[in-house]
């Protein structure tokens, strides 16, 4: 009876502590992948059961803490997912080591694999600027080639959360070799990139300084409808294009969106295309959170369609940093946004109770205070990056 039970109680627990995996270090990686293939040599189609066990009780696979200390842990967690990912044929999460440049081997065999239409959300995709070049191939062995990626992306019509990384983004030499043109690449796309994606399903999409070349312009023309959350950083010297036809392309469903501007940027582009006009591009918004506000291209600016009497549903503004010019412009924008409720200034924080006076109304935190009794005359909190309101 007590030996009835235990199997039991193992029969349940086991697809319940098999169905989210969370690991931490390359050696339980190992582990982990060796018990899944040994596992997988036993099993036979006599049972009746379509795939072995545990593999596929798993559903969610997060590798996105993983620490890599030394440089043969590169290769070892390639060839260890390369094996792995093949057992998995119900995945419907993957978190990937966001540092790690995967092979296209890997991304070749999670395409291939049994239940890859299943899979909602991907997450830690990164490419290398490099492996973007046009006719370049020696560099390809540096990362997955885009084409490898949109070819896995045709395979997961259900997808939810899609988040992609390109790596060496903050190399200038790099960024001006493979920096490609988005006007003259749009009107070649129709001919040259493959057709559009199916991703009826997508809600959030991160892309984090990944160039304009075939990735990127596939992904604009697709037809995104459930599309909510984006989050951009935008790539290049350039990036007014990027931001603009993302937004004029995407921003209509849009109830969040968060543009995080690479520090290496300058604060004037060289770009020759208008700024978006954020409210505009996005009249659902609820949240935006820009970093660098000071861009021409983050300038909140009043347009005739936020100004002709609709007001606009943005609720929740965050900024770096407090500043006089990006106050007057939100200043000018508070009578056509009635449902702002808060401004958080992610950079900062406010100072401890029982500072002295002349302490908290110095510097920056001045012009906190200043920005509070000027923004509670409209209702509306000014917090810091802790959402912490001092009054």
């Amino acid at each position: 009876m007590t030996l009835l039970i235990i199997l039991l109680h193992q029969n349940a627990v086991l697809p319940l502590l098999y169905s989210r995996v969370h690991i931490f270090s390359v050696s339980t990686l190992q582990k982990f992948v060796a018990h899944l293939s040994s596992s997988d040599q036993r099993w036979d189609s006599i049972r009746r059961i379509p795939y072995s066990t545990p593999g596929r009780w798993v559903r969610v696979l997060d590798l996105s803490e993983m620490m890599l200390v030394h440089s043969t842990d590169l290769l070892s967690v390639d060839s260890n997912l390369t094996r792995l990912l093949p057992l998995l044929p119900l995945l419907t999460s993957l978190y990937l080591v966001p540092e790690m440049l995967l092979s296209n081997r890997v991304l070749t065999a999670l395409q291939c694999k049994d239940g890859i239409a299943g899979l909602r959300s991907l997450k830690g995709v990164t490419l290398s600027a490099l492996s973007v070049s046009v006719g370049n191939t020696s560099a390809q062995h540096l990362g997955p080639n885009p084409d490898a990626v949109v070819r896995l992306l045709q395979n997961c019509p259900r997808l939810e959360q899609l988040e992609i990384t390109c790596a060496d983004a903050n190399n200038l030499e790099v960024e001006t070799v493979v920096d490609l043109d988005f006007s003259s690449f749009r009107d070649e796309a129709a001919e040259t990139l493959p057709p559009p994606l199916h991703l009826p399903n997508l809600k959030s999409l991160c892309l984090s300084t990944v160039p304009i070349g075939s990735l990127f312009l596939t992904l604009l023309r697709t037809p995104l409808p459930s599309l909510r959350h984006l989050v951009l950083a935008p790539h290049s010297e350039r990036p007014t294009a990027q931001l603009s036809a993302l937004l004029t392309t995407h921003g209509r469903s849009l109830i969040s969106l968060r543009i995080n501007t690479p520090w290496h940027l300058p604060t004037s582009t060289g770009d020759n295309v208008p700024a978006p006009l954020v409210l505009t591009s996005c009249p659902e918004l609820h949240y935006l959170a820009l970093d660098q506000q000071l861009l021409p291209v983050l300038t909140l600016e009043p347009t005739q369609d936020v100004g002709s009497g609709q007001p606009h549903p943005l609720r929740v503004l965050t900024i770096l940093r407090p500043n006089a010019r990006f106050l007057r412009e939100v200043e000018a924008l508070l009578p056509h946004l009635p449902s702002l409720t808060v401004i958080r200034v992610r950079a900062v924080r406010w100072l401890r109770a029982g500072v002295s006076g002349k302490a908290s109304e110095a510097g920056v935190q001045g012009e906190m205070h200043e920005w509070r009794r000027r923004f509670a005359r409209r209702g509306v909190r000014l917090v810091d990056g802790d959402w912490r309101d001092p009054g």
